[in-house]
């Protein structure tokens, strides 16, 4: 029998559908041609313009040119015998964005207002290339800015490295310099390429007198007539755009202005941008706090002589007013001005003044400017801005995101111009000196109707497989509102697959009570199941310049901003007036799969007892359930009467619904209680562990006190920290942060708060972790304080070093003190001074309002900080040290002090092999902050191991954590670290996985480590982590439904007008081989999200695996909201159909939120 080999050459082709005329077009066309004909003639178009497009001013003429330039696009032919459009013609026409665009090309409104009636196209910064701490300064942003229409320019002028020129850069940064000359010269050059309104430069100012002539000369010499000078002082009005075409304007602090707010800041006040780069957190601010970026902070001497040139170029007076902001929003009818505030700021007066706002840019302008934080260049939501009557909204444009493309949106109107007239109600005087209030309930004023057709053109600007490597995209669309609070709405298509002309042909209503400040977003997405969606494109244009009818909309590319060109696609859409929306919360039905289930668990409609038992010990896992326990569920059941579902022979489907999505059903047994054995040495478990357990905030500056020591008792922690320190007159014993700004609570406040509540959560030990910085007559007095406290309780070694750890079991209702005994402190002082010389002035690396995400928790195993190691393996950390002056003295401690200590921490001569030595005849416990740990395992992961099968380790955070941030927990259970220490006062990703361990083993604070981790190999080898294991076992999750928002917040919490957009994230924490996270769809308007997804997660390490769950809110314009958390150990999971309560940030269980989930072991 031979053989034979096939060879084959293959490439997987899809057809690509043309785009039809939607049925829509059809019928437009069809209505204006007359029976029996085919072909539209411009008689014909132009009724539809008319008509259908509102377009009322168009002739003939119009409708002529509009079929020649069609038939010369399509048919390439110069002259056409056919005068007429064929369906495709029109189709055609439609869909082009040069013959129907959605908005008006030309300059319409009225220009000869003074300038404070519109709003100004303004940048921040301008000269910056990226980020506003270390990018480059050039000309070229101010290029890309003018050529967008962009009308306000920001310089920062600065003396250079001589101090005999002017360079423009942002100061106390790393960000490098560009000479003011050049700017200038680009500016002159490119001011009017896009516009011929007005350009203003705002000057921040930090110059001599000196250099201020040489900046009147540059001006003078580069724009010659094109500047504007003002004929007084003070303008008393502004003129109009249309008077002041081709001009340019500066507008700064005139010099004398600057002495003033020099003073201000020597008796400190700060200007809020400047203080952003101080401070890492969002400062609140005064109200006499006005936020002006025109002050100078140069070292210079008073600049009293300043030349008379400079000042009397200024055209717009930027000054910052004594007093209150009250008094800085007065309005002087004898003069005009300008004056800024950062965003914040903004938000703060608008809370209180918002009236005053208004009324003040109804002759002066008001500047708004990114908070100083924003150092990436981000920005804010401009329409708090210009609902305020704000004129210049001062953007990073070369930034990009969501809130640029609404400015960009803005100033699409009036031509492009970069003026943009504002609504009449914010320039009108109302009755009794009132003005526009935009906190008030105004009725809905319009309708916005939009019907999204189609799309098409991302063939052509996209490669083939920009989306999708094997098949074509999955488009859907976006389409929002964007404008005051109650006209925000964000709607969204159905996802069409496998085309790249997806025809949606859906509709939204979007009722508007301010539509004359309302944006339309539209954003089209690939849907992506695995990953985040990628960009198809977005574009927003103001609602009041859009063009009624069916129009082309081009898509523009969100990384290009500066490029018009870069169009990516078209929608077409329909404008009308219609009704306001409505909605109603949908009632929460099983899901079809349980009730297939209870089809099979049941006779007639009715689960009984024993199908009930049935139910549970073979598809729930439940294998001990007997029929008197089922019986106790229904009985259970029959208390929620208000359902009314029950029938006297046992459940019909909704009762067993309701069953399966109620408390009586949870993810982990609440019967198994403590099940591990809890004989064994305590080096044998992890044990919940807390740091610096005494503060209620910060590391930094929160106060100290028992309250969160009691809080931590009642969740089951099982480690406290007190740090011990002489009082201000050194004869008692305070437990504070040493070195902070803490303030202290006092030490035996905190030992009776400990005795009385250290067993309400968990009978097993607690440990008490002392750092001690007291003299010897101190130490005398905590030991009898200790002794006083706890009496019996205290667990007192026998010997001076114990040679194995007792277990917890032997330990019931003991509390155990752990400290370094007086002596060991000498030999670690040293140590730490260089430990804390190295982490100065580092910040936090968890930012995010929840916590790091996943992925960067991977990132830390088998990493280290470059800035924080240490140069030799003997430097780890300790934190138990003392001061120099306490040291000698303590060589003579009390000996009943010594005595009272249960598990001592000491540390061994030698690097950090001799370190983790093992002791056969003592145990002990030494500590390791966070970063030693990462740098130990690199090159001693199996000696970490080792040491912690018999003594203990304790994992501490990084002294940078001032904010109480924590760390990825998993770095030290995996390798064997008992007392993984977490500031329990904080909050985030990290501590929802300390809280998912410690579920385990019935919440008692105590889980036995795995079997890998405490065996020894016949070769004396034990587990490296480092080591790639096989699958061990599969998960899998489906995710049916969630439930309870509607009940547990505000209905107007996630949306003020629609109903929340669910999606859950689902993951694994673990081994890095096991981590990974995956997420379901959104579900859109729905209390009571139904997702039906399923996902498997491989599992080569499953007794360390935490489950991992998040519900979050989609939010199209800000970060999506939180919808609760929950983090269950995976060796605990029961399998079966289960009801997942969700759980705050903070980790308080929510009283209905819940999760219907299904868990399954392959």
């Amino acid at each position: 029998m031979g053989s034979y080999k096939i060879g084959m050459f293959f490439s997987r082709k899809f057809k690509v559908s043309e785009a039809q005329p939607p049925a829509d077009v059809k019928q437009a066309f069809e209505k204006f041609v007359p029976d029996g004909q085919t072909l539209m003639t411009p008689h014909h178009l132009l009724q539809f313009l008319i008509t259908s497009q509102n377009e009322s001013e168009a002739t003939i003429t119009d409708a002529e040119k509009i079929v020649d330039q069609v038939l010369k696009q399509r048919h390439h032919v110069a002259k056409f015998t056919r005068h007429a459009l064929t369906l495709d013609d029109f189709h055609h026409f439609l869909f082009s964005q040069d013959l129907n665009p959605p908005i008006k090309s030309q300059v319409h409104q009225d220009m000869n207002a003074p300038l404070s009636h519109y709003y100004i196209y303004t940048g921040h910064n301008s000269y910056l290339t990226g980020n506003q701490l270390s990018s480059d300064s050039s000309d070229v942003p101010i290029i890309k800015a003018l050529t967008r229409g962009v009308r306000v320019i920001e310089l920062d002028i600065w003396p250079n490295s001589d101090e005999d020129d002017v360079h423009v850069f942002h100061g106390r940064t790393l960000t490098t310099p560009v000479e003011l000359i050049k700017c200038l010269m680009s500016i002159k050059e490119y001011a009017f390429v896009a516009s011929p309104y007005p350009v203003v430069i705002t000057l921040e100012d930090h110059l001599t007198p000196d250099l201020q002539a040489k900046v009147a000369e540059m001006v003078t010499k580069t724009f010659g007539e094109m500047l504007y000078h003002p004929e007084s002082g003070y303008l008393e009005e502004f003129p109009s755009p249309e008077s002041l075409k081709y001009r340019v304007l500066l507008s700064t602090k005139p010099p004398k202005e600057y002495l003033e707010a020099k003073d201000s800041k020597d008796k400190g006040v700060v200007s809020p941008e400047e203080e952003g780069w101080d401070k890492e957190s969002d400062s609140d601010q005064g109200e006499n706090d006005v936020g002006d970026e025109d002050s100078d902070d140069s070292d210079h001497n008073p600049q009293q002589s300043e030349p008379p040139e400079y000042k009397q170029l200024i055209a717009i007076h930027a000054k910052k007013h004594k007093g209150e902001l009250e008094e800085s929003l007065k309005v002087d009818i004898h003069k005009v001005g300008r004056l800024s505030l950062n965003e914040q700021a903004l938000e703060k007066a608008a809370e209180s003044h918002a009236t005053d706002l208004v009324r003040f840019t109804q002759r002066n302008f008001l500047r708004i400017y990114p908070k100083g934080t924003r150092i990436t260049s981000s920005n804010y939501n401009p329409l708090i801005g210009w609902m305020h009557g704000a004129q210049m909204v001062a953007f990073n444009m070369q930034g990009y995101g969501r809130s640029l493309w609404l400015m960009q949106g803005m100033f699409r109107s009036n031509g492009g111009c970069g003026y943009v007239k504002k609504p009449d109600f914010l320039i009108k005087e109302y009755q009794q000196n009132q003005s526009f209030n935009i906190t008030e309930n105004l009725p809905v004023k319009k309708t916005l109707k939009v019907r999204v057709y189609m799309g098409d053109g991302w063939r052509l600007d996209f490669s083939q497989t920009h989306f999708d490597s094997y098949s074509p995209p999955d488009f859907y669309a976006k389409v929002s509102i964007a404008g005051v609070p109650a006209d925000i709405k964000k709607k969204k298509t159905k996802i069409l697959e496998d085309n790249w002309t997806p025809v949606w042909d859906e509709e939204f209503l979007f009722p508007l009570t301010v539509p004359e400040l309302a944006l339309l977003r539209i954003e089209v997405h690939e849907y992506d199941k695995s990953e985040k969606d990628d960009f198809g494109g977005q574009t927003c244009f103001s609602v009041p310049e859009l063009r009624p009818g069916i129009r082309t909309v081009p898509l523009l590319i969100c990384f290009c901003v500066f490029e018009l060109k870069t169009m990516t696609s078209k929608l077409t859409y329909r404008v009308c007036f219609c009704f306001q929306r409505r909605f109603k919360v949908t009632v929460a039905e099983a899901p079809s799969e349980i009730k297939t289930l209870f089809d099979s668990y049941s006779e007639n409609g009715i689960m009984a007892v024993d199908h009930l038992q049935k139910f549970l010990v073979e598809y729930q896992g439940e294998e001990k359930t007997t029929k008197e326990e089922a019986q106790g569920i229904i009985d259970s059941l029959k208390e929620f009467k208000h359902l009314n579902p029950f029938h006297k022979k046992g459940l019909n489907l909704d009762a067993f619904f309701r069953y399966l999505f109620c408390d009586l059903n949870p993810p982990l047994s609440p019967t198994l209680g403590v099940h591990h054995d809890m004989a064994a040495p305590m080096s044998q478990y992890f044990i919940y562990t807390g740091h610096n357990s005494y503060l209620t905030g910060n590391q930094l500056s929160s106060d100290s006190s028992d309250i969160p020591i009691i809080k931590s008792l009642q969740r089951g922690v099982r480690g406290i920290e007190l740090d011990m320190w002489p009082n201000s007159t050194k004869d008692d014993v305070d437990i504070l942060h040493g070195r902070t700004l803490t303030t202290p609570v006092e030490l035996m406040k905190c030992l009776r708060s400990i005795k009385e509540h250290a067993f309400s959560a968990s009978p097993y030990p607690v440990v008490v972790t002392l750092e001690d910085h007291l003299t010897p007559d101190l130490q005398a007095k905590v030991a009898k304080m200790i002794s006083q406290a706890f009496g019996d309780m205290l667990f007192y070694p026998g010997s001076e070093c114990l040679g194995e750890l007792p277990s917890p079991d032997s330990l019931k209702k003991r509390i155990i003190i752990s400290t370094k005994p007086p002596k060991e402190y000498k030999e670690t002082k040293s140590l730490k001074e260089k430990e804390n010389g190295s982490q100065k002035d580092k910040k936090s690396t968890e930012e995010e309002a929840w916590g790091r995400e996943l992925s960067e928790l991977k990132s830390d195993f088998g990493s280290h900080d470059k800035h924080n190691d240490h140069d030799g393996e003997d430097e780890h950390q300790d934190e138990e040290y003392i001061d120099d002056g306490e040291r000698k003295s303590q060589q003579n401690a009390e000996p009943e002090y010594k005595h009272l200590i249960g598990i001592h921490a000491g540390k061994s001569k030698g690097g950090l092999k001799e370190v983790l030595r093992v002791d056969p005849d003592k145990v002990r416990r030494i500590s390791l902050d966070e970063q030693a740990l990462e740098k130990a395992i690199i090159n001693h992961a199996t000696d970490v191991v080792r040491f912690t099968q018999r003594n203990l380790l304790r994992v501490y955070p990084k002294s940078t954590r001032v904010d109480s941030s924590n760390y990825n927990p998993l770095i030290g259970w995996m390798h064997g670290a008992q007392m993984v220490a977490f500031n329990m006062q904080g909050y985030g990703r990290s501590l929802w996985l300390m809280h998912g361990m410690f579920r385990a083993n019935g919440g008692c604070g105590y889980v036995k480590k795995p079997e890998f981790l405490l065996k020894v190999g016949p070769n004396n080898q034990v587990f490296d982590p480092r080591v790639s294991l096989p699958v061990k076992k599969t998960l899998k999750v489906r995710v049916f439904m969630g439930d309870g928002w509607y009940l547990d917040f505000r209905h107007t919490h996630f949306d003020v007008y629609s109903p929340p957009d669910f999606y859950t994230r689902v993951g694994i924490a673990g081994v890095p081989a096991d981590s990974v996270m995956k997420k379901t769809k959104t579900i859109e308007d729905d209390w009571t999200p139904v997702w039906d997804e399923e996902f498997e997660f491989s599992l080569t390490v499953p007794e360390l695996a935490l489950l991992r769950i998040e519900v979050h809110e989609y939010d199209m314009s800000e970060k999506d909201d939180f919808g609760g958390q929950t983090c269950l150990p995976i060796s605990e999971l029961r399998t079966g159909i289960r009801a997942v309560p969700l759980f705050t940030r903070k980790g308080e269980q929510y009283k209905s939120v819940k999760l219907l989930m299904r868990f399954e072991f392959v």
